[in-house]
């Protein structure tokens, strides 16, 4: 049930409308009863000990026209109107655009920006203000503090949206530039790592999943999958405490974004009998311990990000394209957050008994995962880019010293000979060359 509230609470955040109506709801929880219960602007400056301010506001509400400030509601009202109509035009001209010379699945991080939810925000927040407000003002007389308290909120929504549009018309225009988007998405890859705040696992926990996954995968008994869709989390303190009240031992099979298949396997179980309840019970424990999405999304482990950027690099490096600058950013930021990762060693993904033998094992999500599965892709895009295969070297090189566990060292090395290969197979001697010559500096930087 944790994951499961977890999954919907992430996915509310990064979803386009969460922010906005969030912000209008605040907006009208504050607007409508500074309207219906006839606030004085005056009160607040003199609650405030600005008596000066509060008098030279008096006299505005004694002299103020309600029929002055539903001219000026109406124009806030389509002004915002307008606001929104241009923030949709805009989103869709930048990002298709994106979508076209970088790739698709980036509309999502652009989407999500900051500066698009909260101009969406202050803009459905004027509009609904200025509408309370002309509400409001055709009820009878309402006076000249109601009508000045409607005016002051909708001026200042309406100010602080116009803010809004620069900001937002200068994100849009980063938008459609391959080195803004590298950068953003980059930083997101970066911070994904960093933000993992699991323990790290030490070599002995690694032998000790290393041994419960072989003792699952010959003595136990597969949990299928109930349903399809994309694994987002899962609670692994709260089923390694299930398996250890039901006398059971487990590892899993999936990993975070995998997507599951009706009947595909998801756990293996060691100690299941059938007089225990069977598969039946430990696929409840697993489906009440865990959250599908039907596409894949932002998690605690950093594949999302760096699968974005993976993908920048090798639609740069497309024919149609042919832009290896933007792969050699992409790998630069890939390599960075890769460091980062091996630099700190893996996160914990084993769960034991209090002083005794393992009871959990999930899939690893260290710089031996993660590495290939984005770098390996790349240099094979590459092959023909002595530039993508020398910046591939430096890095994996850099990645290789860094690394504090063996698995980490080992997948660098993998891919530092995918890359010696790759540059074996260049005709032009000197491409080798640039690509030997890198790969022969980290060799020495390491042996030195």
């Amino acid at each position: 049930m944790t994951s499961r509230l977890k999954g919907l609470l992430r996915a509310a955040l990064e979803s386009l409308w969460f922010v906005p109506l969030s912000m209008l709801a605040v907006s009208q929880a504050l607007v409508l009863p500074a309207l219906l219960t006839g606030a004085e602007p005056s009160a607040a400056f003199a609650w405030l000990g600005l008596e000066d301010a509060a008098a030279r506001v008096r006299e505005l509400e004694s002299g103020y026209d309600a029929g002055a400030a539903r001219d000026l509601l109406t124009m806030v009202a389509g002004g915002m109107v307008t606001v929104i109509s241009i923030v949709f035009s805009l989103s869709f001209v930048a990002l298709t655009l994106t979508s076209q010379q970088i790739g698709p699945r980036i509309i999502d991080f652009w989407l999500q920006a900051n500066v698009t939810q909260s101009l969406l925000g202050l803009s459905l927040s004027g509009f609904f203000a200025s509408l309370s407000g002309l509400l409001v003002l055709t009820q009878g007389d309402p006076g000249g503090a109601a009508s000045l308290t409607a005016v002051a909120i909708a001026s200042v929504l309406g100010s602080l949206t116009l803010v809004a549009v620069v900001l937002f018309a200068t994100r849009m225009s980063e938008a459609i530039r391959a080195d803004a988007t590298v950068a953003r998405v980059g930083d997101m890859f970066v911070d994904a790592v960093e933000g993992d705040g699991a323990p790290r696992a030490d070599a002995a926990e690694y032998r000790e999943a290393q041994e419960l996954e072989a003792l699952a995968r010959t003595r136990g008994r597969p949990i299928a999958a109930a349903s399809a869709g994309y694994l987002s989390s899962v609670d692994l303190d709260g089923l390694a405490d299930w398996a250890r009240g039901h006398g059971l031992r487990l590892a899993l099979v999936a990993r975070e974004n995998d997507h599951l298949l009706p009947g595909a396997p998801l756990a293996l179980a060691v100690g299941l009998h059938d007089g225990d309840g069977g598969a039946r019970s430990v696929e409840d424990a697993l489906r009440a311990r865990l959250a599908l999405t039907p596409r894949r999304r932002r998690t605690g482990v950093a594949d999302f990000e760096g699968d974005a950027l993976s993908e920048i690099a090798m639609r740069a490096l497309s024919p149609s394209l042919n832009d290896p600058f933007t792969a050699m950013a992409c790998l630069d930021r890939i390599l960075e957050g890769c460091i980062r990762l091996a630099h700190r060693g893996p996160p914990s993904r084993l769960r034991r008994e209090p002083g005794g033998e393992a009871i959990l094992a999930a899939p690893g999500c260290g710089a031996a995962w993660l590495a290939p599965r984005l770098i390996h892709p790349i240099i094979e895009a590459g092959r023909g880019h002595a530039q993508v295969l020398e910046t591939a070297a430096r890095g994996l090189c850099a990645l290789r010293d860094n690394a504090t566990a063996p698995e980490d060292r080992a997948a660098a090395e993998r891919l530092l000979a995918r890359v010696a290969r790759a540059a074996a197979a260049m005709r032009d001697p000197d491409d080798r060359l640039l690509v030997e010559t890198a790969l022969e500096a980290g060799d020495g930087r390491q042996e030195g």
